[in-house]
């Protein structure tokens, strides 16, 4: 097998093997995650959730380069079958991935052509994201894109709400827009390991979807003290235009209800708000960010001795 072969075959095992890795950690974290805000744990669930391609793509990053740096260019050299399946179950998991994501690119333009065919601009107060008013059946309000992020209400939203309710739906999909949801769902759907095909997956993302429409709701509170009770009355007013029969609406986007139980979520906007704990300090994230350069640096070689082994003793 020629030197390129050879650095593609541990690039996509060191791949598997790095997502396996951490998939296996990922139950155990989640049961241990703490939280004291919506916002704080939907960025955990977010990290959990995309902790095995981080993994994977650093395992690949540091098999490579060792392999580059200290891998004599052998003009020939066999790799065994392990290595080979482990490469194989690699492209599989990337195929996989890319897939899901452009399954969600493609499904979330059909959906917005649909919406904008017979859209008109709408003046909305509290942002400046482009806003269209639609004539869906369905009460739908929905923040789409990524780069320009465009908000979409339902003509029926903006009849039956009142200004101050409007107000505090606008505050709550400008929360989203905030936090970068879309992006977060994108790369959560993108995640190229085994757990896409287990059950965990689907829960991890309807947990991660529950704490980010809280902390979006959390945004009503920018409005002053009565900002959080607009939300809850919007919500409701909403939930009420939906067409009898209607069943939950499907919507790969930011969106304020697809037909789900309010009833949690009502309850939490009449409470007080919770304390909002400050982030931590950007100064100690680049900090552990250049330890983990640093310590992959140094470990370059006993990754390639590591690699050498594998090579050697695997069948």
């Amino acid at each position: 097998m020629s030197f390129d072969l050879r650095v593609l075959v541990i690039a996509l095992s060191s791949f598997a093997m790095g997502s396996f890795a951490a998939s296996a950690c990922v139950p155990w974290l989640w049961r241990r995650l703490r939280s004291r805000t919506p916002a704080g744990r939907a960025n955990a669930l977010l990290r959990v959730r995309v902790m095995p391609l981080i993994f994977a793509v650093a395992s690949l990053a540091l098999a490579v380069l060792s392999f580059l740096e200290f891998e004599p260019r052998r003009p020939d050299e066999p790799m065994g079958v392990v290595l080979l399946a482990l490469a194989a179950l690699g492209a599989v998991l990337l195929a996989a991935g890319l897939a899901r994501l452009a399954w969600l690119f493609v499904s979330t333009a059909r959906l917005e052509r649909a919406w904008m065919a017979d859209a008109a601009p709408a003046t909305v107060d509290g942002t400046d994201v482009p806003a269209f008013s639609v004539p869906s059946s369905f009460p739908i309000v929905a923040v789409t894109g990524l780069r320009r992020p465009r908000l979409i209400i339902a003509r029926s939203v903006l009849a039956a709400c009142t200004p101050d309710e409007l107000r505090a739906i606008v505050a709550h999909e400008c929360g989203h827009v905030a936090r970068r949801d879309n992006l977060a769902r994108a790369v959560m759907a993108l995640s190229p390991d085994l757990l896409a095909w287990l059950p965990i997956s689907t829960r991890l993302a309807h947990a991660w979807h529950e704490a980010a429409e809280e902390a979006a709701d959390d945004h009503a509170a920018l409005l002053g003290d009565r900002g959080r009770l607009w939300l809850a009355e919007a919500l409701i007013r909403v939930a009420r235009l939906v067409p009898a029969g209607s069943t939950q609406l499907v919507v790969p986007a930011s969106a304020l209800y697809r037909g789900e139980n309010l009833d949690r979520r009502v309850r939490r906007l009449l409470e007080p708000p919770a304390e909002v704990l400050p982030p931590p300090s950007i100064w100690w994230r680049a900090a552990g960010a250049g330890a983990i350069l640093a310590s992959g640096a140094l470990a370059l070689h006993a990754v390639h001795e590591l690699l050498e082994a594998a090579v050697t003793f695997l069948p």
